[in-house]
């Protein structure tokens, strides 16, 4: 807070970076955490059909201001995963727009990738104004068979999921501030989870199955979410989010011997706040940082967590 401070009040300096318009945006950034990962490394890239105006705006919603077509592409990487996409947005001349999105989620050590295709339709209701439907599913499954003089293995896994989620984003000026910037979401998501395996004794006169189990676990999962972010100047903001999630699951799981099958609620929420501050010293190039800390306040459990950011931002 006390970086993003320092650099808000200093308004004075010898070269004064012009606010021009750009059709590129590349970025490279780092988000440290307090987690068990050491980080997250990400990289984006964004061309807009029609240049983006950012003068006289926050520069952090000069996208969203923007309610332009647009390709884009990311990578980031950590400890245990990486993540590729690509998405792409267009503008009708009414202020409706559709768009599209395919990612590929790379885990160390999981039975398969994850690929999630997205699609989504809006209207901007004014400059100011921006309503969302978005639609993101995946389905991904792997099964192995293996054998030798003894016994035979067969195995399944498969994980599924579709998530329908409803945005509403809104910006409100202000005569002393920039402004500030409000989103809410509401959302359902429908996981499913199966892992079968049989193992079957073969050296004998007949085939015996040895072990038969089966796992099929269904999430049901409901959401909220409220974001509002203050802007004192177009380079610094401060704000705070909360996030809601009930969550519905029926268990069923059997093997040679037993079987079992139930259900239960849970519901989880977490709060959070931050400060950012886009430092736009050259013309082409800004500097990002960014402070959030989130506490989980879950039925079962109670945790914090904070993240550092840093980035480097290029428009052109």
């Amino acid at each position: 807070m006390s970086i993003a401070l320092t650099l808000a009040l200093s308004t004075s300096s010898v070269y004064a970076a012009q606010d021009n318009a750009y059709h590129h945006e590349a970025e490279i950034g780092f988000l440290d955490s307090s987690g068990e990962s050491d980080g997250l490394v990400n990289a984006n890239y964004r061309y807009y059909f029609e240049a983006v105006e950012q003068a006289g705006k926050p520069y952090a919603l000069a996208d969203f201001f923007h309610q332009g077509s647009k390709v884009a592409v990311r990578y980031s990487t950590s400890d245990f995963d990486d993540i590729y996409a690509l998405s792409g947005q267009y503008v009708f001349d009414s202020n409706w727009f559709l768009g599209a999105g395919v990612s590929q989620l790379d885990i160390d050590d999981a039975a398969f990738d994850i690929t999630t295709y997205e699609i989504s339709a809006g209207y901007f209701f004014s400059t100011n104004s921006k309503l969302t439907l978005n639609y993101a599913t995946n389905s991904e499954s792997t099964s192995n068979n293996d054998s030798n003089q003894v016994h035979e293995f067969e195995s399944y896994i498969s994980q599924d999921f579709d998530v329908i989620t409803l945005t509403y984003e809104h910006f409100i000026p202000l005569q002393s501030t920039a402004g500030v910037f409000i989103s809410g979401a509401v959302g359902y998501q429908n996981q499913q989870y199966i892992n079968n395996a049989v193992l079957t004794k073969i050296d004998g006169a007949t085939p015996t199955v040895v072990e038969d189990s089966a796992l099929n676990i269904e999430n049901d999962i409901y959401t909220v979410a409220v974001f509002a972010d203050w802007y004192i100047n177009n380079a610094w903001s401060v704000g705070a989010t909360y996030y809601r999630a009930d969550v519905n699951t029926d268990f069923r799981s059997s093997n040679i011997d037993y079987s079992d099958k139930s259900s239960h609620s849970d519901n989880s929420t977490e709060t959070g706040v931050n400060t950012r501050y886009f430092w736009h010293f050259s013309d082409v190039f800004s500097a990002k940082f960014s402070l959030e800390h989130y506490f989980d306040n879950g039925e079962y459990y109670s945790d914090s967590e904070t993240h550092i950011g840093i980035a480097i931002n290029a428009r052109f």
